[in-house]
Formats: structure tokens, C-alpha cells, sequence
């Protein structure tokens, strides 16, 4: 029963992960730069945006020139990231499906390619992408010399909490597969004894 919970734990948190980047990645808040008291402008993976405090004025798309390097690449992390995670989504609910055949080694091979596949996509795609962005910020701000101020926005954040949701997924599923036992000979029921002794016992009396 352990085993099951896990399982149904960690497929909730890589599909709230799985989610999470998306919103992540529609967003427009991975970078901001403020210009004056009021005014920021927002950089995310797909337009600019300008901003005055919580109101946005004005997006432009990201023209082949004026994609910085850090979201361009970020901005291809992120999308593979969401298509395998969706594809690891449906593989996991293929060896949920699959539960009842008695090929169990299989089902123990898919569990741990499931849980390889999202701490990978934890840790190389989206935890590369958010913490490269959020060290040009903090560069940027010790070395510029200039009185515009960039800032960590909301995507940033939710990239970080979408990579632990992925991790913890990915760990916990691995976690159940420790729990995953196949049946054995010695599982099934055998017959009772006396059985086959009971019709020759009879013949010899």
C-alpha cells in the first residue's frame, strides 16, 4: 500500500510541475530592468514587456536580433522540458494501466526510467535555465554601472519551485520502486496437503 501512495504522490507533483513550467514559461517576468520609479521592463522567453507597477502597457515580440542569449536558450530548455515531462506524464499512466500484467519486471524498468527521466528534466533543463538567468541578474547588478536596476521576476521563481516539484517527483517514484516487489512461486497459493493423499489413502483401505 506504500508503494501505491508513492506512486500516486509523485505522479501529482510532476503533473503540478508540469503546469507550473508552463504558466513559468507564458509569462513575461523572468527579467525585469527598471527604468524609473514606476516604469520596469519585463523580459520573458517570448516578448517584452513594459510595465508600470502591477499594469502592463505594452508587449513587443522578441525579434531574431534582440533575444538575449540567456532566454534564448532558456526559452528552448524550457519548451523541451514541458514536451518530455508530458511524454514521462503519459508514460507513467501507460505502467499505471499496465498494473495487472504479469510482466512485473517490465513495470519495475518503466518506473525507474520515469524517475531518471524527471530528476533530469529537474536538474539539467529548467534548474540550468532559471539559475543561468538569475546569475546574469545578480552580475549584471554588481557590475553595472549605470542607475537601471534589473530584478528577478515571478517566472524565476516559479521556475525554481517547478524543478523541486520535479525532483520530488522524480525521487519518490524512485523511492517506490524500493517498494516494488514481483510475485514470486512462494506467493502463489499452493494446494493443501493431503490432497493427493486422500484418494490413494481411500483406495487402500
Amino acid at each position: 500500500m506504500a508503494r501505491q501512495q508513492l506512486e500516486v504522490v509523485s505522479t501529482s507533483l510532476v503533473r503540478l510541475g508540469w503546469l507550473v513550467t508552463i504558466i513559468c514559461c507564458a509569462l513575461p517576468f523572468w527579467r525585469g530592468t527598471k527604468v524609473s520609479e514606476e516604469m520596469i521592463i519585463w523580459e520573458g522567453l517570448w516578448d517584452m514587456c513594459e510595465a508600470q507597477g502591477l499594469e502592463i502597457l505594452r508587449c513587443v515580440k522578441y525579434s531574431r536580433f534582440t533575444l538575449p542569449q540567456d532566454i534564448q536558450v532558456s526559452r528552448v530548455l524550457v519548451v523541451i522540458c514541458i514536451v518530455i515531462t508530458w511524454m514521462g506524464l503519459v508514460l507513467d499512466r501507460y505502467q499505471e494501466d499496465s498494473a495487472c500484467e504479469p510482466n512485473t519486471s517490465t513495470k519495475g524498468k518503466m518506473m525507474v526510467l520515469t524517475s531518471v527521466l524527471f530528476l533530469g528534466l529537474g536538474v539539467l533543463l529548467l534548474l540550468v535555465s532559471v539559475s543561468w538567468v538569475t546569475h546574469n541578474v545578480v552580475k549584471g547588478n554588481s557590475l553595472s554601472l549605470l542607475l537601471m536596476e534589473t530584478m528577478m521576476g515571478v517566472s524565476l521563481y516559479l521556475g525554481w519551485l517547478s524543478s523541486l516539484l520535479l525532483l520530488l517527483g522524480g525521487a519518490l517514484l524512485g523511492g517506490a520502486h524500493l517498494w516494488y516487489k514481483a510475485p514470486t512461486n512462494n506467493d502463489q497459493p499452493s494446494s493443501p496437503e493431503g490432497s493427493r493423499d486422500g484418494p490413494s489413502s481411500e483406495n487402500n483401505e
